[in-house]
């Protein structure tokens, strides 16, 4: 049994590895960073993750961050068929997570963002949702051809991709006009390992 320990909050991109242990039903030990108090910059932490970012795992001595290199990483150890059952599933699959990282992530944490830190940015949340507005119709188009990112099984790229899009709801985006995002988000948030990590948060 590998010893595994993942530091790292239920939430934000943290919530990944922690979705991604649930779904392969491996034990792990959680130790929370806690950011408000600086806890990512402590000497003890940065030897872990020099950046100072969560999420860090170290499983049997290896460490790694980076939270789409953990979950693939996870699962390729684990059950190889969560990144995919074929190469070309494993190759659609990351296609579609990476584009979702780099095409929504970034303005849907700048609008996201003014509620952490209370530092408003019209601007900025303009222009994010000028470019959010161009990019959900192309999510939405696609996923009216397939159930899931890879074809018709959840993987590791749905299950990092969602939590992109989970952004959507702490900022009450809109998302009653796209019915495929919101029956794909639906087919992932309401497997029981989403549901049992999110247990935990709330509990």
């Amino acid at each position: 049994m590998s010893m595994i320990t993942l530091y790292g909050p239920r939430m934000g991109s943290s919530l990944r590895p922690h979705w991604m242990l649930a779904e392969l039903g491996v034990e792990y030990t959680t130790k929370d960073v806690d950011l408000r108090k600086g806890e990512h910059r402590t000497p003890e932490y940065l030897a872990l993750n020099p950046t100072g970012q969560v999420p860090t795992i170290e499983v049997d001595g290896f460490i790694l961050a980076e939270s789409l290199a953990i979950t693939r990483y996870l699962a390729a150890k684990f059950q190889p068929a969560m990144n995919g059952r074929t190469l070309e599933e494993q190759a659609k699959g990351a296609q579609w997570e990476l584009w979702a990282m780099l095409g929504l992530q970034q303005h849907l944490s700048t609008i996201a963002s003014q509620k952490w830190t209370g530092v408003m940015n019209p601007e900025g949340e303009a222009k994010a949702r000028e470019i959010l507005a161009k990019h959900f119709p192309i999510l939405e188009t696609y996923l009216g051809t397939t159930a899931f990112l890879a074809g018709d099984v959840f993987t590791t790229a749905d299950l990092n991709a969602c939590v992109t899009l989970s952004y959507t709801g702490f900022i009450g985006y809109d998302l009653s006009v796209f019915p495929n995002i919101q029956r794909w988000m639906s087919a992932c948030t309401t497997r029981p390992a989403y549901l049992a990590v999110q247990a935990k948060v709330t509990a």
